[in-house]
């Protein structure tokens, strides 16, 4: 097949190498040569600020004619299309712009040579492996080095005549920009996203919620300290999270289930081998659930590793609810040793350290959980605090910022992109042509990195 450098062609090749991450491997001796190119052509682009191994610059490429698209028999039989004006029709519903705009990011270090295009990892070459003999993809991955070489040359070029920056800034598609918007903003135009936030909130709870915050619900020197614990303790306080949450606490025979096995019910199942009852590689014996000196010995224990025994809700990744106990020692021991603690003030504090309770649940689908978990148990007199408190209120009145991402970004995990300037931003979102229409002249994009030249 003869590859051109159009955008059909840039992704049936890119399709062929996935999206995971790559370890550092062998490449033949002709792929090395397509990377030497390639990383000559970006010889004299600066590297990112703040990271001297990364360098990074936007490839335009053009879409082609409708014969670049692909294969309209093939598209007929397949049932793809039933038509000449249905593929064309699906040409431009897949590439409705005459430029389609691929980040080049390139990574260079003493161990390796790393490309990706387009969000796409290419490959990664160890620097101090031999060539290798043979590599099943080495055509494409020769032919996906070679081709966004001569589009960068095209951006280079342009960077040199000053006109690169601009260009970037002004037609970089909204899809690969990032931004944020007001949440009140994204509620007008859909407001039963409002709704599935407050989805199960209880008003008291919400209210007392409101009257915690104000008096600092996030910090943990604004709480006591249990100066001991036991298994029983720390179970019971999830209990009366699940209670509040309004989950079912019962057996079949009726009755409360006794509290190990509530918290089996609803938690991770991993706990570290503290009920006896845990599941997988984290299972244990279980310890004396009435014992102080159990419990302390299980919860200072340093080999206790990988298990999940706070995950008290279980859930994904980042939509489950925590229920963490917390202790002075760990801190203050190493601000003892740090120097930041005189031996006297090291007394001092470890005659006030103690146990206290750390809820986090920060997810829009899990908050309101969060929410009454940590009511339940401020109500109890127990000392707890809430993480991000106030972020999760700002979002609860529709105060906050939501980030916008990239479509090519999953909406997780994204605090790193937006400057602290906006405050806690808990959630993100892609937008699409509909949310542009609705409310796209209230986003606030942030600036795109502008590339510069070593020498400039």
């Amino acid at each position: 097949m003869d590859w051109k450098l159009v955008a059909p062609d840039i992704d049936r090749l890119l399709l062929r190498f996935g999206r995971g991450y790559k370890n550092p491997a062998a490449q033949t001796r002709k792929v090395l040569d397509a990377l030497d190119c390639l990383f000559e052509v970006l010889a004299d682009l600066r590297p990112l600020t703040g990271n001297e191994e990364v360098k990074s610059i936007w490839l335009k490429i053009p879409r082609g004619s409708l014969d670049d698209f692909g294969d309209y028999d093939e598209l007929l039989a397949e049932g793809e299309v039933s038509s000449h004006e249905d593929y064309a029709g699906l040409w431009k519903r897949e590439y409705p712009d005459e430029y389609s705009w691929y980040e080049l990011v390139v990574v260079e270090n003493e161990h390796c040579r790393a490309v990706s295009v387009g969000s796409v990892m290419v490959l990664c070459a160890d620097s101090k492996q031999k060539p290798a003999d043979f590599d099943w993809l080495e055509e494409h991955a020769v032919i996906l080095l070679d081709l966004p070489a001569h589009s960068a040359r095209i951006s280079i070029r342009a960077l040199r005549e000053g006109s690169y920056n601009a260009a970037v800034a002004e037609q970089l598609p909204y899809f690969l920009r990032t931004g944020v918007v007001s949440r009140a903003v994204v509620w007008a135009a859909h407001p039963e996203d409002r709704d599935a936030i407050f989805n199960g909130m209880d008003r008291r709870t919400y209210a007392a919620f409101c009257e915690y915050v104000a008096a600092d619900a996030e910090s943990a020197d604004a709480v006591g300290r249990l100066a001991s614990m036991t298994g029983n303790d720390f179970l019971a306080a999830c209990a009366l999270g699940y209670e509040a949450c309004g989950y079912d606490v019962c057996g079949n025979d009726g009755e409360q289930l006794p509290l190990n096995e509530l918290y089996i019910r609803y938690a991770d199942g991993r706990d570290d081998g503290l009920t006896g009852k845990g599941a997988g590689l984290f299972s244990g014996p279980g310890i004396d659930l009435t014992s102080p000196e159990e419990w302390e010995t299980w919860f200072f224990d340093r080999t206790r590793r990988g298990g999940h025994p706070w995950e008290v809700c279980r859930g994904g990744n980042s939509t489950h609810v925590s229920l963490a106990v917390c202790h002075d020692r760990w801190i203050v021991e190493f601000r003892h040793r740090a120097g930041e603690l005189s031996d006297e003030e090291f007394r001092a504090a470890k005659q006030a350290w103690g146990y206290y309770y750390v809820v986090a649940g920060k997810a829009w689908n899990r908050a309101v959980e969060a929410v009454h978990f940590y009511v339940a148990l401020k109500r109890a007199g127990l000392p707890v605090v809430l993480r991000d408190a106030r972020a999760i209120l700002s979002r609860f009145k529709g105060e906050d910022v939501i980030g916008v991402v990239p479509r090519d970004v999953i909406p997780v995990y994204c605090e790193s992109m937006f400057p602290k300037c906006h405050g806690t931003i808990l959630d993100f979102m892609h937008v699409y042509d509909e949310d542009m229409a609705a409310f796209g002249d209230k986003i606030e994009w942030l600036p795109v990195i502008e590339a510069r030249l070593t020498c400039g």
